[in-house]
């Protein structure tokens, strides 16, 4: 069983709405307008055991996360400003996130923040623990609040891609985009959950300290009911919702192309991973916010289910 949390753990405010701080109240929803004292907070050892392996031993300390406190110093040193009451760190783009019945909108908090190393403007994205950095060319429309997203297919010609208005869906489809969408605010709606399902498919080296690899969102959806197995609209929307994209353009390039796509979404409809996991991951919780594909050295091919 994963570590309790001596703190409250939840992002849920007012039964609704979704913050992206470790939580709605108590210790753990400090903001950087409204920064923690000490670092005391950054040991998420102490503060979120539940996210690691249970190999790890809790009494250690994992600095956001990670092992090494120097691969974390971008991090110290953002909160220290926020501490020291730096403006350009608290211009942002903060967005609480919102469930219904037929619509999710996931938490995001992103602010300005040069990265030491790279001596460039970029932003650094907040989100139920996990943290990423991006430079401000690759994201550029991040002050409007859209962020672009890279996948690399390698030497592949087609990108398969769901697409459908919800609105237009048959009942029966309609009745499984619901479900779904209750699994992925269930998955949010807790910082720790949040953070071990997000990484739940990672199995890196830099990854070995968490919960990863255990495929627990799949388990979650099963729990509620939708046949992610199966041919048809339950196993395409998962399978979707799971596809990884980066948030920096030679990943998809470089790493993993040269084929690759760009697609633009709403940062309200994306989920990160944290900075040391690598390759700056996020995916997409709603595939029909998508709203533009660039498709380099390849072709879209549209998925769209029976409405």
């Amino acid at each position: 069983m994963a570590a309790r949390s001596r703190f409250s753990t939840s992002t849920v405010i007012d039964s609704k709405s979704l913050v992206p701080w470790l939580s709605a109240e108590g210790p753990l929803a400090y903001t950087p307008s409204n920064p923690p004292a000490t670092d005391y907070f950054f040991q998420y050892t102490w503060i979120l055991p539940g996210i690691f392996n249970p190999q790890v031993n809790l009494r250690e300390h994992r600095y956001f996360g990670s092992p090494l406190k120097g691969s974390a110093r971008f991090l110290f040193d953002f909160w220290a400003n926020a501490r020291g009451g730096d403006r350009p760190v608290l211009q942002r783009y903060c967005q609480f996130g919102f469930f219904s019945g037929n619509e999710l909108r996931t938490p995001m908090a992103v602010y300005h923040h040069g990265r030491g190393y790279r001596d460039e403007p970029g932003f650094l994205l907040i989100q139920h623990g996990s943290y990423q950095w991006v430079c401000l060319e690759d994201q550029p429309s991040i002050p409007a609040g859209e962020v672009s997203l890279y996948r690399g297919i390698g030497q592949s010609t087609r990108f398969r891609c769901l697409r459908f208005r919800p609105e237009e869906l048959l009942p029966e489809n309609g009745e499984i985009w619901r479900k779904y969408l209750r699994v992925q605010a269930g998955m949010l709606s807790d910082s720790i959950l949040s953070f071990n399902t997000i990484h739940d498919r990672l199995k890196r080296c830099e990854t070995s300290g968490l919960r990863d690899g255990t495929w627990m969102g799949d388990e979650l959806a099963t729990q509620a009911g939708l046949d992610i197995q199966s041919p048809g609209f339950a196993r395409d929307l998962w399978h979707a919702a799971q596809q990884s994209y980066s948030l920096e353009r030679v990943i998809a390039v470089v790493k993993f192309g040269p084929h690759h796509v760009v697609v633009k979404t709403p940062l309200s409809n994306i989920r990160i991973t944290t900075f040391f996991a690598g390759e700056s991951e996020a995916k997409i919780v709603d595939p029909s916010r998508i709203s533009e594909i660039q498709a380099v050295g390849c072709e879209v091919d549209f998925n769209t289910p029976l409405k």
